[in-house]
């Protein structure tokens, strides 16, 4: 579907976030006297312009069957009831990015998802292509709706891609990269075997292009074809002593990047991997690391008072991801801030990990922090500070600062989502930075 087949018809925005005021604006741009129909369960004080019809609270389906197309924000699941009910009833219902690349038929594309790391190696993916003198739009998932995209003279689109944007996207990417794949998400995709699907979806999407995937994470192996090209393998970009190797060659520990963690030398092996599928090559690597600046809430140390170091790495909201956030300090003393949403995952298997990294204590966040403690103690981990359970942030801070003393790295991974205790994963980050330049 593209912008001209909207013509004379109703059309509604579902979810009025990032993405769905993209949509709004190339709507009204487009068709300046369109009655256009936004649904959101937020709290709208009023319609952005006097030709929109504002419906608030949970979605119905008679409503939305009051128009012939929907444009579906991500934050929006497509299992929700009333949005099944109302296509069964002619609805249809289109993605913002499926709109985009239909606008698009020529654009050379590398589009990215995986459970975690796809944020970073998209920036490296863009970087390092910059770097071999090529002009790069970044966009998507990262930040940057494609929507609000208008650049013409373009060499490639890197493009990240979530389980959310990937569910019913409508694409041709010329190149694609699949991470990894551990549970999230597991309730809006209304169960794991939906969420497994969304995430594959890229593999067909890219159907006989070059597509990227990581030969650690097994249940991508078959996924196999004369297409792939795997990262992590020993003959190709993988991670070995702390250092990224090319086949037999030991190429760099990226010391100049910022980056930390095996877990992000990973993300450049799947950066460079990409790069190589793109037909090019960086020439000097650690050159072109040097000025990478690594994107913020990710491992960023926001600040260090009385010897204590504060690091950021808000985006993590699995546990998967707070594990690598640890396996990246497995060096230091941390306290270690966990929780958040409580999406009913197990934390048992997380726990045990976990207390191999032995954190000096363990702060658990709202909602799920309970719980969190309770798996720590399952797991028979009792920290040299403790387990703590806090009502939220503020109180986690002042209890993290009680504790720590210089040389520790008080670390805020929490391994779930910041909602509904923040507006999202930067506001949390932004307030952790904050708090940490008080205590």
């Amino acid at each position: 579907m593209r912008w001209l087949d909207l013509e004379h018809r109703k059309v509604a925005i579902i979810g009025f976030g990032r993405e769905g005021q993209a949509a709004y604006r190339q709507l009204r741009r487009r068709y300046p006297q369109a009655q256009i129909g936004i649904f959101d369960e937020g709290n709208m004080p009023e319609p952005p312009d006097d030709r929109c019809d504002l419906h608030l609270g949970p979605l119905d389906a008679p409503t939305l069957c009051q128009y012939d197309v929907a444009l579906r924000s991500p934050g929006v699941s497509p299992y929700r009831e009333a949005l099944s009910v109302a296509r069964r009833q002619g609805l249809e219902v289109v993605s913002p990015g499926s709109l985009w690349f239909a606008e698009h038929p020529g654009a050379r594309t590398i589009c990215i998802t995986g459970t975690k790391g796809k944020s970073t190696t998209a920036a490296l993916t863009a970087h390092l292509l910059r770097a071999c003198g090529k002009s790069v739009v970044l966009a998507g998932n990262i930040g940057r709706p494609l929507l609000d995209c208008e650049e013409q003279e373009v060499d490639w689109w890197v493009i990240e891609q979530s389980s959310y944007q990937l569910a019913d996207l409508q694409a041709n990417p010329e190149i694609a990269a699949i991470l990894n794949v551990s549970d999230e998400h597991l309730d809006w995709h209304a169960g794991r075997a939906n969420y497994l699907q969304d995430k594959l979806r890229l593999a067909e999407l890219a159907a006989g292009q070059p597509l990227v995937l990581n030969w650690k994470d097994e249940s991508l192996r078959s996924l196999e074809s004369g297409a792939v090209k795997w990262f992590e393998h020993p003959d190709g970009w993988h991670v070995r002593e702390n250092f990224l190797w090319h086949g037999p060659s030991r190429i760099t520990d990226a010391a100049g990047s910022g980056l930390s963690g095996a877990h992000n030398l990973a993300n450049l092996a799947a950066a460079l991997t990409l790069v190589e599928c793109a037909g090019l090559r960086v020439a000097d690597l650690d050159a072109a690391l040097d000025d990478f600046q690594p994107l913020p809430h990710r491992l960023q140390k926001v600040g260090v008072t009385e010897g204590v170091s504060f690091v950021n790495d808000s985006l993590s909201t699995t546990p998967v991801a707070t594990l690598a956030a640890l396996q990246a300090y497995r060096d230091s003393r941390v306290i270690l801030l966990a929780g958040g949403l409580d999406r009913g995952l197990d934390w048992s298997d997380a726990a045990v990990r976990i207390a191999a990294f032995e954190p000096r204590a363990v702060i658990c966040l709202p909602d799920n922090g309970p719980l969190i403690a309770k798996a720590m103690q399952a797991a028979g981990f009792s920290p040299e500070l403790g387990t703590h359970c806090v009502s939220g942030l503020e109180e986690a801070m002042r209890k993290a600062a009680s504790l720590a003393g210089p040389g520790d790295v008080v670390l805020l991974s929490p391994g779930a989502p910041s909602f509904p205790h923040f507006r999202d994963f930067a506001d949390r980050g932004d307030q952790f930075a904050r708090l940490a330049g008080v205590y």
